[in-house]
């Protein structure tokens, strides 16, 4: 007489584990690298819009001076939010004698070595001087 025994608790056979963990791992890697992108991508979006406030507020420092730029190429350094900038100003002339074109260019900066990325922002305005008479 044989007797049988009941296997109540049956588990998962070792080619299902495997097969769980297989796909458990393909998700956390495309989630992981989802992740990375995300964070490249915003840490992009954050050099951007600084590099934009450092050239508007350079425009606008230009603006308010109350006098015309000189014409040609001028380069300069700030810093904004702990981090250094480059900025490159170039003023052109226009069919009327008191307003000048002028184009911010700015970038990322390492004051230690001196190397400056690709140029992130470009803002074209135009300074005027008027007289009160």
């Amino acid at each position: 007489m044989r007797i049988k025994t009941a296997r109540s608790g049956r588990g998962f056979t070792l080619i299902e584990v495997l097969v769980a963990m297989a796909i458990f791992g393909v998700v956390a890697l495309t989630l992981l690298t989802q992740t990375r992108e995300q964070t490249r991508q915003a840490a992009s979006l954050e050099d951007r819009l600084l590099a934009h406030w450092v050239a508007t507020n350079t425009m606008a420092d230009l603006q308010s001076a109350g006098q015309l730029p000189e014409l040609g190429k001028i380069e300069t350094n700030t810093v904004m939010a702990g981090r250094d900038w480059l900025i490159i100003m170039t003023a052109a002339t226009t069919p009327s004698p008191d307003v000048r074109s002028m184009e911010v260019q700015v970038s990322s900066y390492d004051p230690v070595t001196g190397d400056n990325g690709s140029p992130l922002v470009n803002v074209v305005g135009f300074i005027g001087q008027f007289n009160n008479g």
